[in-house]
């Protein structure tokens, strides 16, 4: 098991570059680590090794424990480079909730396939701009920010990491975020969109929710939905609520695969993608402001979530042509010279090997009991 003990930085690590974070206590040399962080940490090396417990996992975490964790991580270089390479998690201090993901090979497709045709949608829309209108240049420079992580100015412990999102250089959040509920349940998609809106103050202008997830049990639809910022007054004065302005619109069958409502189409309006200040700053006129930009029709969109799934498939059964091995040759590895001490991640691999044989151990046993 991992060991209630590591050497712990001085200092709480730097989660937001332009926020500075709530003042922690000092950490000891020797931290003892909670049950909770234990956990968790456990949980990450479990995905990194390739035996997930399940590829969403969610946690109860106190704001001191998620420092004991971003601390851990950043003594373990590789542990938290595989993290923050392969895993999206949010962090939510008020509700004291940690949740972990591991997008699936067709979640990360789908993402990919999405925001590609938003691009593509957006440079057609450009090539049809009659100079000298300022569009073009504008919508040159939007990018696609894939999964960065979202923070709140108010606290920057706040963190959600999107499935893709799409910004203009002159605001510091995107303007849409883009999620794939892909084995995923669909209120916590519905939560996280009210989460993106309500972090960034409303400068996040649209989520967008695809829910592919598979329910056995229930009536098989892939579904889109769309939420946006709505500002308003009321008897107590100004209000921030989130809008959500299409509601699980089925595309696609997903037991037959055929299209639903193919005629339909996803409509993204120009100003979803940046704010009303920048779009004036960068000589855009109001009355352009409403235009829309980007149109993805359901047949696409039921062809990407197809095309999505095929792949996974023939990625899981390990299609396709390979170079045959030559037969006489030698793999000429390169070298290394084992260092003498054992490092920290030597013993945090080391640590690791143990837990899964003993995890493997136990499984043998329940299933002897059986």
């Amino acid at each position: 098991m991992l060991s209630p003990c590591y050497s712990a930085p001085i200092s709480n690590p730097e989660p937001f570059s332009n926020v500075s974070p709530f003042p922690s206590p000092p950490l000891s040399v020797d931290q003892e680590l909670s049950i909770a962080v234990t956990k968790v940490i456990n949980a990450f090396e479990d995905h990194e090794a390739g035996y997930p417990d399940s590829s969403q996992l969610e946690f109860q975490l106190k704001r001191q424990e998620y420092w004991e964790v971003l601390n851990y991580l950043e003594q373990n270089h590789s542990l938290k480079g595989w993290v923050d390479c392969k895993l999206h998690y949010n962090y939510d201090p008020t509700a004291e909730l940690l949740e972990i993901r591991m997008p699936t090979r067709t979640h990360e497709i789908l993402t990919v396939r999405i925001a590609d045709e938003i691009k593509r949608s957006i440079h057609q829309f450009s090539t049809q701009c009659v100079l000298p209108s300022a569009l073009p240049a504008f919508l040159d420079v939007i990018e696609n920010l894939s999964s960065s992580d979202i923070f709140s100015p108010d606290d920057p412990d706040h963190k959600r990491c999107p499935d893709a999102s799409f910004s203009h250089p002159d605001d510091q959040y995107p303007g849409i975020v883009i999620e794939t509920s892909y084995s995923q349940r669909a209120r916590n998609v519905e939560k996280g969109a009210d989460e993106y809106i309500m972090i960034s103050n409303g400068n996040i202008k649209m989520v967008i929710c695809f829910d592919v997830e598979y329910r056995p049990n229930n009536q098989q639809v892939d579904t889109v939905s769309l939420w946006r910022p709505m500002h308003g007054q009321d008897q107590e004065g100004l209000f921030l609520r989130t809008e959500c302005i299409l509601d699980r619109e089925p595309f696609r069958d997903a037991t037959t695969k055929i299209p639903i409502n193919p005629n339909h189409a996803l409509t993204i309006p120009l100003n979803a993608f940046a704010d009303t200040a920048t779009l004036l700053a960068n000589s855009i006129p109001l009355t352009d402001h409403a235009t829309t930009i980007v149109t993805i029709s359901f047949l696409t969109l039921a062809n990407h979530v197809t095309a999505a799934q095929e792949w996974d498939i023939r990625r899981r059964n390990l299609a396709g042509r390979i170079a045959p091995t030559i037969v006489g040759e030698r793999k000429r590895r390169r070298s290394s010279t084992p260092p003498e001490i054992m490092t920290r991640e030597d013993e945090r691999a080391w640590r690791q090997k143990e837990r899964l044989s003993e995890k493997k151990a136990e499984q043998e046993d329940e299933s002897w009991e059986e």
